[in-house]
């Protein structure tokens, strides 16, 4: 490894390059070999081409190019600009204060923070009582998060995890008061072995700001941070009511008795039971929080009650997802009985596949970012509320609000399909937080290599959301860097072929980034075979050619041709897999789950249609299009036009992608023609990434 040390920018275009040739991916050592490198500079490359989407990692070990790529390659590929995609709906009322302290018909206590005050940078402590389930994970990371958030003022946060030992957690409240940290936040076992050390602290003027659970009186903490315990308990059992008409038995799904949230949640819930004559709690059960318990549980439930249980009321759906499941074991799929209970994705997804009516609040991991914040306001010696509760936002399956009970998103738009169904909802870190792959502080190093790594994935992004290719002046103000260093960095970089320049100062993304985009899904070799083809097909039909392929579960179109004079088919367009004859063909002979699944999270009503298909009878029509060696139909794409299509298999007969024909519609029988006799090329099978959430989240 003697001689010249290649830069940061020069182990990336290697990266590259290496994969391009393996689209299946590599090892990490057979890279860091192959490119004569130390794995410790390859891993400062690797790191953030994997946290911006550039790589992925199938498995430990192992790096493959990402599906950005390929978006940048659609995006150079592209004629005229694509509509942007639509964003996921901003869920109302997640900002802001709760409606606790809206509609708290008394006062509120307020705390004057300004004997606290000091200026910054400050050093904060996190005294965690638990790591006891995937919550509590989410809770963690928000305070890391929101530490790094505020880097400016925060020079240090320290955590101590007491792992359900009360002695362990007050030892470290007593060693975060000798290090004299600044602030204290502290996640607390609930037990009064807690309470000499936290007086301890108070009484050396150390502000501690308590978070989820609360222990004691208020003299213990200076703030307290906190979720809407009785709301979450309250407006789901009042929905469960209304749903049953008034009338039914349900049971309750209760975590630890001892947990304080948790007691409050289902006293609110009794209440609410109580108060409809007509309602009748057949039996509550107390679980361990996890799927798994939930699932045994309400098994039990089940045989003891059966077909008796109305409605189950969970108090959250770490366990309420294990109760659909049983549900769904026993033979109830399509008519479980209507849940309650949020905080985890799996709740929402299984409720969508089975048809589950759902209404739900997530206890909100987010208030450890509102500790942290709570923190730096005390350190400011601002005023603020003692007990500060964090909003979350009702959740109810669409078509499922009551009279008194209305949603403030719907399941169907706050589901996350594109995270694994252990995510907890409710953590305020931002579309792309994901706990498998969270991380503070790691990769952003700042020597002069690292910032070269950085800015070349900048000036990507900023190509592949901008058609790709953008002017040098955008790209100075995007990428936040001088003219001079810009060019230097352009130089290798076009050199390589990543990018090329254009006329009149213009950057485009290059050959190399198409083929790292065909590369990333497995169809470099099928771009290569179809692109002659879909040109000789245009030009003989005086129609318009696609290549369309399944990516982001969506048909998307990856190239085509139009003969001279006639619309093309928009490179680069995105739609519901059902909306297409293409897409439908791309779908049609998947495995059961798997097509039941993708429908389920990603089909969407044509707008053009009066009734929409159930998800039965559009697997049903589905099915029945596949199959074909070419389908063909008029009137889909417009009045006159018609649309043949025929499915390219690999060598394992799966479908990877489908050449798409659209003509005028008197011309469809020789179009459809054409397609058959086209001599298709065998090919490897498709690289595609694995989901975790296809098997995770089904039965």
């Amino acid at each position: 490894m003697e001689g010249h040390r290649q830069s940061g920018v020069e182990i990336l275009l290697g990266v590259v390059d290496r994969l391009i040739e393996a689209p299946g991916g590599a090892a990490v050592a057979t890279l860091a070999e192959g490119l004569a490198v130390p794995r410790s500079s390859l891993y400062a490359v690797l790191r953030p081409m994997l946290a911006a989407g550039w790589l992925e990692a199938p498995r430990r070990g192992m790096v493959r190019l990402g599906a950005a790529w390929f978006d940048l390659a659609v995006a150079l590929e592209a004629e005229a600009a694509q509509p942007a995609a639509p964003s996921r709906p901003r869920l109302q009322g997640m900002t802001g204060p709760a409606r606790s302290f809206l509609w708290n018909p008394g006062f509120t206590e307020l705390v004057d923070a300004a004997p606290f005050a000091r200026p910054p940078p400050h050093v904060f402590g996190f005294s965690n009582g638990s790591r006891a389930n995937l919550w509590r994970q989410g809770l963690i990371h928000g305070v890391q998060f929101a530490a790094a958030e505020h880097a400016d003022r925060i020079a240090a946060l320290r955590i101590a995890h007491a792992d359900d030992d009360p002695a362990a957690q007050a030892r470290d409240i007593d060693a975060f008061r000798a290090m004299g940290v600044d602030a204290l936040i502290v996640s607390p076992l609930e037990t009064e072995a807690l309470l000499p050390a936290l007086a301890r602290a108070r009484a050396a003027g150390l502000p501690v700001i308590m978070v989820d659970r609360l222990l004691g009186d208020a003299s213990h903490s200076l703030v307290q941070v906190a979720g809407p315990d009785t709301a979450i308990g309250r407006l789901p059992a009042q929905w469960l009511v209304e749903t049953l008409g008034g009338r039914g038995s349900v049971v309750m799904m209760v975590g630890d008795p001892e947990i304080g949230p948790l007691l409050r949640r289902a006293r609110a819930a009794r209440e609410v039971f109580a108060l409809a004559p007509g309602i009748r709690i057949l039996e509550t059960v107390h679980t361990e929080m996890t799927v798994a318990s939930g699932r045994r549980a309400m098994a039990g439930l089940i045989g003891r009650w059966g077909d008796a249980i109305d409605g189950v009321w969970c108090d959250s759906g770490l366990h309420g997802a294990g109760s659909i499941q049983a549900w769904v074991d026993a033979g109830y799929d399509g008519r479980v009985p209507p849940h309650t209970g949020g905080d985890q994705n799996a709740v929402y997804q299984l409720a969508i596949l089975h048809g589950v009516k759902l209404a739900a609040m997530d206890f909100p991991p987010a208030m450890g970012i509102r500790a942290v914040e709570a923190g730096l306001d005390i350190l400011a010696g601002r005023t603020l509320p003692r007990r500060i509760e964090v909003h979350t936002p009702l959740v109810i399956s669409r078509g499922c609000e009551t009279a008194s009970v209305r949603a403030d998103v719907f399941v169907e738009d706050h589901v996350r399909w594109d995270r694994p169904p252990s995510l907890i909802l409710g953590h305020g870190m931002g579309e792309d937080y994901d706990p498998t792959t969270f991380a503070v502080g790691k990769g952003a190093a700042a020597d002069g290599g690292a910032r070269s790594i950085l800015r070349t994935l900048d000036i990507l992004v900023w190509l592949k959301a901008h058609g790709g290719e953008a002017g040098i002046a955008d790209l100075l103000e995007a990428v936040a860097m001088p003219r001079s260093s810009l060019h230097d960095l352009l130089g290798p970089l076009a050199g390589h072929g990543l990018l090329q320049r254009g006329g009149r100062g213009r950057i485009l993304a290059g050959p190399r980034a198409r083929a790292a985009g065909f590369a990333a899904i497995g169809i470099a070799d099928l771009a290569a075979a179809a692109e002659p083809m879909l040109d000789r097909l245009a030009r003989t039909t005086g129609g318009a050619a696609a290549l369309a392929v399944l990516h982001g579960e969506r048909c998307t179109i990856a190239l085509g041709r139009a003969a001279p004079g006639v619309p093309p088919i928009a490179v680069g367009g995105r739609t519901p897999v059902n909306w297409t004859l293409a897409g439908r063909l791309l779908v049609a002979e998947l495995p059961e789950r798997r097509l039941r699944w993708l429908l389920a999270a990603h089909a969407r009503p044509r707008r053009d249609v009066c009734k929409p298909l159930t998800l039965p009878e559009l697997v049903a029509a589905i099915r029945a299009e596949g199959g074909q060696r070419v389908a063909a139909l008029i009137g889909e794409a417009g009045p006159d036009l018609g649309e043949a299509a025929r499915p390219i298999r690999g060598a394992d007969g799966q479908v990877r992608a489908v050449l798409l024909l659209r003509v005028a519609a008197v011309d469809l029988p020789a179009a459809r023609a054409m397609l058959e006799a086209l001599d298709l090329p065998d090919s490897a099978p498709p690289v595609v990434p694995t989901d975790p959430l296809t098997e995770a989240a089904l039965p």
